[in-house]
């Protein structure tokens, strides 16, 4: 049976931190800090319990790292969304206390539960248009 994981990317210049939630069951599955580069989010997902049964999903605060990170993994063959930070969900006391650990962790809870709306990446099309 297959399930789905969501994997909450607080993104930097110089590091990942990333959260995998098991849907089914909100539990964190799953926690690191790495250095930014792309191969190690994907050892991450390959260390992932059951990964062959699992629909991961990523997502990352719209940031520095614009639509290459995004791009990227959807490349890899990866479902990944940026999320705007001014519609995402945060409790009271994620506002008094932030760091990276609880920012990959309110990123996979709101992919998790849908409370976020998705930057509009444009696609090869828009970029030409753009460019012309």
């Amino acid at each position: 049976m297959s399930s789905v994981i969501y994997v909450g990317m607080d993104v930097h210049q110089d590091s990942f931190s990333l959260c995998a939630l098991a849907a089914s069951s909100g539990e964190i599955i799953r926690e690191t800090r790495c250095s930014a580069d792309v191969e190690n989010i994907v050892k991450f997902i390959n260390h992932l319990p059951e990964n062959e049964s699992n629909q991961v999903t990523l997502g990352y605060e719209a940031g520095i790292w614009g639509y290459s990170l995004h791009n990227r993994l959807v490349e890899l063959g990866y479902d990944c969304v940026i999320l705007a930070p001014s519609t995402m969900y945060s409790n009271a006391k994620h506002q008094m206390v932030k760091n990276d650990h609880q920012d990959a962790q309110m990123i996979a809870h709101n992919l998790a539960s849908g409370t976020y709306k998705v930057v509009y990446v444009p696609d090869q099309e828009d970029d030409e248009v753009k460019e012309f």
